[in-house]
């Protein structure tokens, strides 16, 4: 069922607006929005859209009671990002979509190294705004931050983003920064799971031994889980890994122990439809 009368339980965050002013931040605009999105799906009772669907409305002024009835959500997240150096800044405001009424408004800024807690911060202050009860285990969730390398982040974003591309040119690229990321943080599980990832999509765009890049991506999403045991995103990895070995049976264990570590997680749920498919 829905929604009651102001209740806020499906939320889409719009992209970011990068107000660097350098169009070559827009990789980092994206990563932002990419990074809300993941730590409010982290909340298992809010139905967050996924990226993909959020990605059509960069750069359009539609109206929000609009873009929210299209995408059938409740509230809408819009916010902007300022990149100065090693500092940045995050506006964010919450929109109710009924109304078009400014439910919540805030700035969060800091350090480069800190930008984990400040996205996890945004997500909590939406949260609290909506009155979504917190479980144990989403508070966990939404804890789990540690300060990271500026280096090893900006480099995983750039890798997202151009993986993202869907093309040759952007998974070799993704590769090369996903491995940059690795080498300046090798504890870096989510560069390990996307590395795995580029590895997976990388023979569907170009003409290549599909055995070498499945050897690369099994050991690249198998040290993401050494690293993580509960990342979602290395499930997910593995458990297409599993599928380029034909082991139905382990990638559909992989696919819902991703589902059930993430499950507003989207690409779990598109790559395990064209599991059951």
């Amino acid at each position: 069922g829905g929604a009651a009368a102001g209740e806020i339980r499906s939320i889409a965050v719009l992209p970011f607006e990068n107000l660097s002013g350098d169009p070559e931040q827009e990789y980092f605009a994206d990563g932002m929005t990419e990074e809300l999105i993941a730590n409010l799906a982290r909340i298992g009772a809010l139905r967050v859209i996924s990226r993909t669907s959020v990605m059509g409305y960069k750069g359009t002024r539609k109206p929000v009671p609009e873009i929210a009835r299209t995408l059938n959500v409740d509230a809408v997240v819009e916010a902007s990002v300022r990149r100065s150096g090693q500092r940045v800044r995050i506006t964010a405001q919450l929109v109710e979509a009924a109304t078009d009424r400014h439910l919540w408004a805030d700035s969060y800024d800091g350090d480069l190294r800190d930008i984990l807690t400040l996205q996890s911060d945004v997500a909590r202050a939406i949260a609290g705004q909506i009155k979504i009860k917190l479980t144990p285990r989403d508070e966990q969730r939404l804890a789990n931050t540690r300060p990271v390398s500026p280096e090893a982040h900006e480099a995983y974003l750039k890798g997202r983003y151009y993986w993202n591309k869907r093309s040759e040119d952007g998974f070799k690229r993704a590769i090369a920064y996903f491995q940059q990321a690795i080498d300046a943080d090798p504890t870096h599980a989510r560069a390990y799971a996307g590395l795995a990832d580029s590895y997976i999509l990388l023979p569907v765009f170009v003409y290549a031994p599909t055995a070498e890049f499945l050897l690369k991506a099994r050991a690249a999403a198998t040290r993401a889980l050494e690293l993580d045991p509960d990342l979602a995103e290395a499930h997910v990895s593995m458990a297409a890994v599993h599928e380029m070995e034909w082991d139905w049976p382990a990638g559909e264990m992989e696919f819902r122990r991703a589902i059930e570590l993430n499950p507003n997680y989207a690409t779990a749920h598109h790559w395990y439809g064209i599991h059951l498919g």
